[in-house]
């Protein structure tokens, strides 16, 4: 199983019933209605956008290759799967955190604190 598998799994037992999916991207949906959305082909680290993200955690890292670091701006362009039908919130038109993670131990932290704002 990839890791991106395995990042699948750990979303769907996270935010159960909340996940749909195309094939490049899963979405998932906390329990205040923040949207999250994992790239599913990816198989080197977990790359998983989000609405917000002003963490520190090791193994985390904000990945832009215009704005190293930074969020994607409203007006930047994104994968084509985050649109209006898929991803409203993490769409073109919105600000959206796109998250290279090294390992499971840290999805597992990003979810916690996810599912908490």
């Amino acid at each position: 199983m990839s890791i991106s598998e395995q990042a699948q799994k750990e979303l769907k037992n996270a935010f159960p019933f909340t996940e749909s999916s195309t094939q490049y991207i899963a979405k998932f949906a906390t329990k205040s209605g923040k949207e999250l959305a994992l790239e599913r082909e990816r198989t080197e680290a977990i790359y998983l956008w989000l609405q917000k993200y002003d963490q520190n955690i090791d193994g985390v890292e904000i990945k832009n290759s215009k704005f190293p670091g930074q969020a994607y701006e409203r007006n930047q362009t994104r994968n084509s799967n985050l649109n209006e039908k898929n991803t409203p919130k993490l769409k073109l038109g919105n600000r959206a955190y796109y998250l290279k993670i090294e390992t499971l131990g840290a999805l597992e932290k990003v979810i916690d604190w996810y599912s908490k704002i």
